[in-house]
């Protein structure tokens, strides 16, 4: 028993220094060197490994690098009680080195490799309980991934053969539309913005992310909130502003049929959500529709809503998290995991819901909270295009939300329970919590900073 605790112990100093240590080198690089390149394999022009930091990547690879690190401590304490601590952990570090990866990507094809190994490091995640329900999820995770996988390559091979060259740069670095070329760079654009879409979780290949709710809290966490989906949307945002421009996308016409897929996907997301007594599996669905306001500001084009576009990307990241880091404390404290079944439970665990509160109004979008910052440059966005349409869809969305999130919050702290003695979770749990809930607070009242840096890299780009 000492020597299982020593282990322990061993394993989670090695793993806490890594991913701090991870965070200090990023910061290094970035203070050091700036925006830098380098070439690690080049075999020819698009069999090229090459590694690139600009202002989109440090602001992805922070917030990966800082969600990873209150992630580690909450599961310290939460895997105890799911078991197979060293795979999971080794998993866990796995991913977090190829998401930085995805960040730091130069090239279409150092994405799309880091971009494939993702998927190889976060299956072990999913099917970590190894029950026959998670294998079968595991299953469907591979098969999705995959089927995007090759709507990707598909694209990407059809542009090189017209331009040659894949490296990102804003602006584009398309040649000038003709009718030769429009179908072409039609194909291409949206089979990889299918592609990336799928582990965005854009509708209709939204179903392999619910499913993935049989793994445990800490991989939910991690894929609603950075691993997975956000880098399907990052994907996409290079694909979109560094390979083909918002000049081009334009004059293809493309974004209006996107845009009502997305749309969508935004609807069906919360219509679904609202149907779900399992409270992993309504947050899930919430992801969808939340993901989509965000590829919503994408496809816009214009600055406002590509601002609100990656405000959105970095406050969703921090609300979700923080929601299903709540869940994943009720269900390790009570064993709960369907919303009927925590009646009374604010009282006895006042931190828990009175964060997930917080966070659940920020995702609804009540000012001053962040939540309403990034829908408010998204809904601005909106009306710059001259669509009337999307503000009102945002706003019909946001009301959704309230109606999927605060039947939650009346069930905890308004009807009465069982008389059964419940606790807090234990602090290593407790604490991420609470900073993360600080964070979305202090980004509803303090937006400018990250704003101004993120107004920056639009105006690289539109």
């Amino acid at each position: 028993m000492a020597t299982i605790k020593f282990n322990e112990v061993k394993r989670n100093i090695f793993v806490s220094i890594g991913v701090i240590l991870n965070l200090i080198f990023l910061i290094t690089i970035f203070y050091m060197f700036g925006e830098i390149s380098i070439h690690l394999i080049k075999l020819n022009e698009f069999l090229d490994i090459y590694l690139k930091i600009d202002k989109l990547s440090i602001m992805f690879s922070l917030l990966v690098a800082i969600l990873w690190i209150f992630t580690t401590f909450y599961a310290m304490e939460y895997m105890k009680h799911e078991g197979k601590e060293k795979r999971f952990f080794t998993f866990f570090l796995a991913t977090l080195g190829v998401t930085i990866g995805i960040a730091f990507a130069g090239n279409l094809i150092t994405l799309y490799a880091f971009y494939e190994f993702l998927t190889l490091t976060t299956f072990p995640l999913v099917i970590h309980t190894d029950s026959k329900e998670a294998l079968k999820s595991g299953k469907k995770y591979l098969i999705y991934s995959f089927i995007g996988a090759t709507f990707v390559l598909l694209g990407m091979i059809l542009l090189f053969s017209i331009t040659k060259d894949i490296t990102f740069n804003a602006h584009g670095i398309l040649p000038a539309l003709t009718k030769e070329n429009r179908s072409l760079y039609l194909l291409s654009y949206v089979s990889m913005f299918l592609g990336f879409g799928v582990k965005a979780a854009i509708v209709p290949f939204h179903s392999w992310l619910p499913a993935a709710m049989v793994a445990p809290t800490p991989v939910s966490a991690l894929l609603h909130a950075v691993a997975v989906v956000k880098s399907g949307i990052f994907a996409i945002i290079r694909m979109s502003y560094f390979i083909f421009g918002a000049k081009i996308i334009k004059e293809l016409h493309v974004n209006i049929f996107l845009s009502i897929l997305i749309v969508i996907s935004i609807l069906l997301g919360s219509f679904l959500a609202l149907h779900q007594e399992n409270l992993k599996k309504r947050l899930a669905y919430s992801t969808i529709s939340q993901l989509g306001y965000v590829l919503l500001g994408v496809v816009l084009l214009n600055e406002d809503a590509f601002v609100g576009s990656l405000l959105h990307l970095i406050n969703h990241a921090l609300i979700k998290i923080v929601l299903f880091f709540c869940v994943g404390a009720i269900m390790y404290t009570t064993g709960k995991t369907d919303i009927s079944q925590i009646r009374g439970i604010g009282k006895q665990m006042p931190i828990t819901m009175g964060c997930f509160g917080i966070a659940a109004i920020s995702l609804i979008g009540i000012p001053p909270t962040n939540g309403f910052v990034s829908k408010w440059y998204l809904a601005q966005g909106g009306l710059t295009s001259g669509e009337m349409i999307f503000p009102a869809i945002l706003l019909f969305s946001a009301l959704l939300t309230a109606l999927y999130l605060l039947p939650v919050i009346t069930e905890a702290f308004f009807k009465k329970g069982e008389h059964t003695i419940v606790k807090e979770a234990p602090m290593k749990m407790l604490i991420p919590i609470v900073m993360i809930t600080i964070i979305v607070v202090l980004l509803g009242l303090f937006p400018n900073i990250l704003i101004t840096f993120i107004q920056q890299i639009a105006s690289e780009v539109i």
